[in-house]
């Protein structure tokens, strides 16, 4: 029996998680799949990075959208899990300041992460959108 040099599915998100956390964002692209599946559940009229995305070009919008629309107080990542062989949990809190009303929106999440071939395929989070959209909003 052999073993295999494949990273795993939670190999793969602590990678991400890492990048994203140093401003990697040549590394984050590295790990996401040229036609990964991004969703943020919400009405993107009243938050723009919500929605589904696809692909390298909508993500290299989306990061910066988000980025752009508040200021990060706190991120706390609780505890990641594998869910099968292809799907990993993170779960965690974050806070932001939002530049556009001021209001702090502060939650907790799960993020559910697709992974194959060492690449995140597809992403959903769970997170209070009506908060998210309140805070954004005013």
């Amino acid at each position: 029996m052999t073993t295999s040099t494949r990273p795993t599915a939670l190999h793969t998100v602590e990678a991400y998680f890492e990048a994203l956390g140093q401003g990697d964002m040549d590394a984050v692209f590295a790990l996401l799949d040229p036609e990964v599946e991004w969703l943020v559940p919400g009405d993107a009229a009243l938050v723009p990075w919500a929605g589904r995305r696809t692909g390298h070009t909508a993500m290299r919008e989306w990061f910066p959208m988000l980025a752009g629309a508040g200021e990060r107080k706190d991120f706390e990542l609780y505890g990641m899990a594998p869910l099968g062989a292809d799907q990993v949990l993170a779960n965690g809190r974050f806070v932001f300041r939002m530049h556009a009303t001021g209001a702090v929106y502060d939650d907790e999440f799960v993020m559910r992460f697709t992974v194959r071939d060492g690449h995140i395929t597809a992403y959903r989070i769970y997170e209070d959108s009506l908060a998210l959209a309140r805070a954004y909003r005013g």
